[in-house]
């Protein structure tokens, strides 16, 4: 969570280049936030918390796909660039075979973006991600892996 604001601040108050290089860090830690709520939604199963806990968890799981759904889309451009550079990146391929579209439109579709500072989105190809949405969304998902932690030590008797 620290790095998501810390990216999103240093987006903000950079210019140039470092802007841009900033603000796409996000893309990175928003899929790793996402990660590790879904690990610990999995962790509330496995040690039998009980539903009212791991069900508040998923909701806001639910909540942070629906205000970033695309923020995996893009952190996977941005990591596997080699192969969106080519023109053979997953969703290249898919975007081929769906929209009947050759591999050099393809490869547009899919490349480029950056940081706007006015609207504050980040763009990957074609995705989106609004950044006060995305930190909004992002310290509501730490909170609530933070309070399904609390539940598991509450369930947990010193021994």
């Amino acid at each position: 969570m620290a790095a998501v604001l810390r990216f999103a601040g240093d987006a903000n108050a950079a210019d140039g280049h470092a802007q841009q290089i900033y603000a796409r860090q996000i893309f990175g830690q928003l899929r790793l936030l996402h990660r590790c709520a879904v690990m610990q939604a999995r962790e509330l199963a496995r040690l039998g918390v009980d539903e009212l806990h791991r069900r508040q968890l998923q909701d806001e799981i639910d909540l942070f796909e629906k205000a970033v759904p695309c923020a995996k889309s893009a952190r996977d451009i941005l990591e596997h660039f080699d192969e969106y550079a080519r023109g053979d990146g997953q969703l290249q391929r898919k975007a081929m075979t769906e929209l009947g579209i050759d591999v050099f439109e393809a490869a547009a579709m899919f490349w480029g973006g950056g940081y706007d500072p006015v609207t504050e989105e980040i763009t990957e190809g074609p995705f989106v991600v609004a950044v006060p949405k995305a930190v909004e969304a992002s310290l509501r998902l730490q909170s609530a892996i933070y309070q399904a932690g609390r539940a598991i030590d509450g369930g947990r008797r010193p021994t």
